[in-house]
């Protein structure tokens, strides 16, 4: 079960990267949220304005696809730096599917002219971003109701 693809989302991929999202972000996310938290959280992956931002190019998806063609992870990048979701199946959680999504984005901030990759951790997510190279830049903070560490990663080419 480790064999997996990493591409470009593309546009009939948005419905399931999303639904992805927000399945394992209520097993494993929202229960540390206030109700505020969950339906910001809510509000952002369902946004026509961030598929809009998505179908010009300005928004950017990753998805991870098993060899069924099923998308079992998927990361998305905005302001062409700062990871704003990144999620896996659980069935696939340390299979490599992060880290490999994690790479997939780093290359392609390395060809901008950004020096690092930024993120905003959910509790959750922080061993997986410290494992991979991430480092906290703040404290943990609270913001619009979610549990947050902001956190950066230097990109050299």
């Amino acid at each position: 079960m480790s064999n997996f693809i990493i591409e470009k989302g593309k546009e009939n991929d948005w419905e399931d990267a999303m639904a992805l999202a927000y399945r394992i972000f209520q097993k494993y996310v929202a229960a540390e949220y206030s109700k505020e938290g969950v339906d910001n959280f809510v509000s952002f992956i369902t946004d026509q304005h961030l598929y809009r931002m998505f179908m010009i190019d300005e928004y950017h998806l990753w998805v991870a696809r098993s060899e069924t063609g099923e998308i079992i992870g998927m990361g998305s990048l905005r302001s062409g730096n700062h990871i704003s979701l990144l999620f896996v199946d659980d069935k696939w959680q340390r299979m490599g599917v992060g880290r490999s999504i994690i790479h997939a984005m780093e290359d392609f901030v390395s060809e901008s002219d950004k020096t690092c990759i930024t993120v905003n951790a959910s509790p959750y997510g922080i061993p997986f971003y410290h494992s991979v190279g991430f480092v906290d830049t703040d404290k943990e903070t609270v913001n619009g109701g979610m549990i947050i560490t902001p956190m950066k990663k230097m990109i050299f080419e």
